[in-house]
């Protein structure tokens, strides 16, 4: 149903990468992940939620269950990349820390939302970025260029997508967020590329939500 957002490759990757990508092709696939990006719950002031509350609580809500219920979607739809993304490993094990952190964060949570929904939201919001770019993208990518360019197209694709939704802190003027948000997506592409699972990168990325609280 959403596979021409991301161009789905035939599951004959033997000579994937003696395929050229077509810049079409290439095209459809960030413009898919871009169409999906806008849709990161709480990513920007105008979400999808302020169509139908100018309340942040049910708005930030709203926002995350689309996101939950597009992931499950694409989840039963890509099963061939999931049986890599979330093969199981030794890493698997360190989800024991997210699920701490986030039993001990009502403790010191400090912000206007309820715990309970910065929980739900940091959760489904993690996943939703993590899967979409260092997944589903940086996967089809992988199908047809070299693994240094698919890390920099993963991380200049992942940084157009913060400058374009949230341009006060990551357009152009912003130098500094700038390199850091290319600098963060290179690392964690990299990351990827050499680890083939998202174990340890989703388990980074809750940990910091849940130890650090915007």
């Amino acid at each position: 149903m959403l596979d021409f957002l991301f161009f789905i490759p035939p599951d004959d990757t033997s000579a994937s990468n003696n395929r050229i990508l077509p810049w079409s092709s290439f095209l459809v696939i960030c413009g898919g992940w871009l169409i999906l990006w806008y849709l990161t719950p709480g990513l920007h002031g105008n979400g999808i939620g302020n169509l139908f509350t100018n309340n942040d609580e049910p708005s930030i809500f709203l926002e995350t269950i689309i996101a939950l219920i597009i992931v499950i979607i694409l989840i039963v739809t890509h099963k061939r990349c999931n049986q890599l993304l979330f093969h199981q490993s030794k890493w698997i094990y360190l989800y024991i820390s997210p699920v701490v952190l986030a039993l001990v964060l009502p403790f010191y949570y400090n912000l206007p939302l309820p715990a309970h929904l910065y929980i739900f939201w940091m959760t489904v919001s993690v996943f939703w970025q993590d899967y979409l770019t260092f997944g589903l993208l940086q996967s089809y990518l992988e199908e047809h260029l070299p693994m240094w360019t698919v890390i920099l197209a993963v991380a200049i694709i992942f940084y157009i997508g913060h400058a374009v939704f949230i341009p006060d802190s990551f357009a152009l003027a912003h130098v500094s967020s700038r390199f850091s948000i290319l600098g963060l997506g290179i690392v964690v592409a990299f990351l990827r590329a050499k680890l083939k699972t998202l174990h340890i990168i989703l388990v980074l990325h809750l940990s910091f939500y849940f130890i650090f609280v915007f």
